[in-house]
């Protein structure tokens, strides 16, 4: 189902990535939209979220905040598990029942009317696309060549630009105008869209021996994280922790800045230069290294955030939302494509896991305790510790990574 199995004689991620030397396919462009889709409803709801908790259910900041990253937490909940059992289970076939669930879970938030009800369906809505994700990531990178890594992370991972912008847009401006219903309702419509393409897809599959199947319902620690792959995802850990709150808060910040259609226009100019971002920060990765492509855009999220703590107009804003794309846009596929070239093919679905585990945690927990800050000191306070916290991860991404000639291959570091 929804799966392609490479020949009996040999098996495995090898094979299929042998015998598809380009990068282009039905299977790569359906992998895009389905991304794409995910990616929609979860910043539509990740940004509209908090509005809709306080309004609907008269909570705080700090449960406001948590009724959005819940999702990202149920997310993280199921990555711990989905790296191993998608290729037992097989990945073409988990695509198809995550996302099942995820349409299901879209329009159940029309039935809810209790906050703590609210809080459980996020989480089970974060964890179907937990599985789902992850399955589509290990299939993906399968399908590109290693030596087109950097350049195939970039055009996957450009889906990733449009949800940023159009997600919060229709999220929103649909809730503004039409109210919170018009919200889940979309977000069913493009949840059922991501579905047939999901039922379509033909991925790359791991086949699993006789003997390994014992092995299936054993989850050691190494089957939740790859160690190849945690010390370049603890960068994505602080940089998620510091850009969710920006997702969570930055209607309610121009709201009470007097700023009210900024926080659309923001996320319109983010999206639109993450996207200009990935069209060619592969190739610079490819041809000049690491290095080359993740300080510029670590400096640039570090600045992103500095101006929304210090500059008290909207001149100030738009140009965070530039800088913001440019280190977002290069951030992640730097990173999926240093693991994945870093990991075993074998292990690849286990690599990427560890990075959206890890990144995913910063993302859900942060508004959970930016919210306090809120509460404590006000918006501005909580964007600069954002911005210490993306420094701290360019200081962490030389120690670890940057240091070591990565042009050389990830794995001579004396740690692998």
């Amino acid at each position: 189902m929804n799966s392609q199995h490479p020949p009996d004689s040999l098996g495995g991620d090898e094979d299929f990535e042998a015998s598809r030397p380009g990068l282009i396919s039905a299977a790569f462009l359906l992998a895009i939209g389905i991304n794409l889709g995910f990616g929609v409803v979860l910043f539509m709801l990740l940004t509209s979220m908090a509005v809709f908790a306080v309004s609907e259910f008269a909570v705080g900041h700090t449960a406001a905040g948590f009724a959005s990253s819940s999702f990202v937490v149920g997310t993280v909940v199921a990555r711990c598990f989905a790296g191993k059992y998608v290729d037992l289970w097989g990945r073409g076939r988990t695509v198809a029942l995550s996302l099942m669930v995820f349409v299901l879970c879209s329009g159940a938030y029309l039935l809810v009317n209790d906050y703590e009800v609210l809080v459980v369906l996020r989480m089970i809505h974060g964890a179907a696309m937990g599985f789902g994700h992850t399955a589509l990531n290990a299939g993906v990178f399968s399908l590109i060549p290693r030596s087109r890594r950097g350049e195939g992370a970039g055009y996957y991972t450009t889906a990733n630009s449009l949800p940023q912008a159009l997600g919060p847009l229709l999220g929103l401006q649909l809730s503004h105008v039409l109210g919170f219903d018009a919200v889940f309702v979309s977000a069913t419509v493009i949840a059922s869209a991501a579905l047939v393409m999901g039922l379509l897809i033909q991925l790359p599959e791991i086949s699993v021996r006789r003997q390994q199947l014992r092995y299936q319902f054993a989850l050691k620690p190494e089957d939740i994280i790859d160690r190849q792959a945690l010390p370049v995802a603890m960068v994505a850990l602080l940089t998620s922790a510091a850009f969710g709150p920006v997702l969570t808060f930055l209607d309610s910040f121009s709201q009470s800045e007097g700023m009210e259609n900024i926080a659309s226009l923001y996320f319109l100019i983010f999206a639109a230069t993450v996207l200009l971002t990935r069209l060619f920060i592969g190739r610079i990765q490819d041809r000049f290294g690491d290095n080359a492509a993740l300080y510029p855009a670590l400096v640039s999220f570090v600045v992103s955030l500095a101006l929304l703590a210090g500059v008290p107009h909207e001149v100030g804003i738009l140009l965070s939302a530039i800088l913001a794309g440019v280190g977002n846009g290069a951030m992640l596929p730097v990173l999926q494509a240093i693991i994945a070239s870093a990991v075993a093919a074998k292990r690849i679905s286990i690599g990427i896991s560890t990075l959206y585990i890890v990144a995913d945690t910063g993302l859900g927990l942060s508004p959970l305790v930016m919210g306090l800050l809120v509460e404590i000191s006000g918006y501005r306070l909580m964007f600069a510790v954002g911005a210490g916290l993306i420094l701290a991860g360019l200081v962490l991404y030389w120690f670890l990574h940057g240091r070591y000639d990565v042009r050389q291959g990830y794995r001579r570091r004396p740690h692998s």
